[in-house]
């Protein structure tokens, strides 16, 4: 498919916080010449379409690792009326395991992250028996929601809008915990990289398609 060449900047929807692989795939696509605008779930990304909030969500849909991504794919054909395919990005996927300073992998035992990138990492869970993966909604939020435990503990807050990943652990030191995410989440969040590449495949790769609502779709 051709590169999408637009006037003016497009805003472009994506699932995740900033440092998510969507926004990184919007990088490589549109090499900075676009409006990253993130949303808390794929369904919320596709809406902005609908609602005339976005020109453009990326929608991952394979994985090297993992094969086909099916949520996404459902979501998909559940649109298929309304959204259409214009073109696609394989974006290369490192996971690196992230942590608070002082945190290594001798004294990490939760590990969070979206649902996808824990299933690209099994080798690490199966090696490494005492970590427990744990759901986030994303790889840069479950990486946020680390950074801001570490600021509750040093300012005695104890304060959030939603229960972080983390919270039915009840972790006693911060430095139990670690994400996984992208290297260049780290300095986004005051993170450490404890172990970089943890994903099964060296060559991890996750290809996004494009879309954009058909003409005049609305809803």
């Amino acid at each position: 498919m051709m590169e999408l060449r637009v006037p003016t900047p497009p805003r472009v929807a994506y699932q995740g916080e900033p440092g998510a692989y969507g926004e990184m795939a919007i990088a490589h696509h549109w090499r900075g010449a676009a409006s990253a605008v993130g949303a808390p779930t794929f369904a919320e990304a596709i809406l902005m379409l609908g609602r005339g909030r976005a020109e453009f969500a990326v929608i991952p849909v394979w994985n090297s690792t993992i094969g086909e991504i099916q949520d996404t794919s459902l979501l998909l054909a559940h649109h298929s009326a309304r959204v259409k395919t214009v073109s696609e990005v394989i974006v290369p996927v490192v996971h690196c395991l992230l942590g608070l300073p002082g945190a290594s992998l001798s004294t990490v035992r939760y590990v969070g992250s979206h649902p996808t990138a824990l299933a690209q990492c099994r080798r690490l869970f199966t090696n490494r028996q005492t970590l427990q993966p744990c759901v986030a909604h994303d790889t840069a939020g479950a990486a946020r929601e680390l950074a801001s435990l570490g600021k509750r503990m040093r300012h005695g807050s104890t304060r959030q809008a939603a229960a972080p990943w983390f919270s039915p652990y009840h972790p006693a030191e911060s430095t139990s915990l670690a994400a996984i995410a992208s290297a260049h989440v780290a300095p986004l969040y005051g993170l450490v990289v404890i172990t970089e590449g943890v994903q099964d495949n060296p060559a991890n790769a996750t290809r996004f398609v494009v879309v954009q609502a058909k003409d005049g779709e609305r809803w």
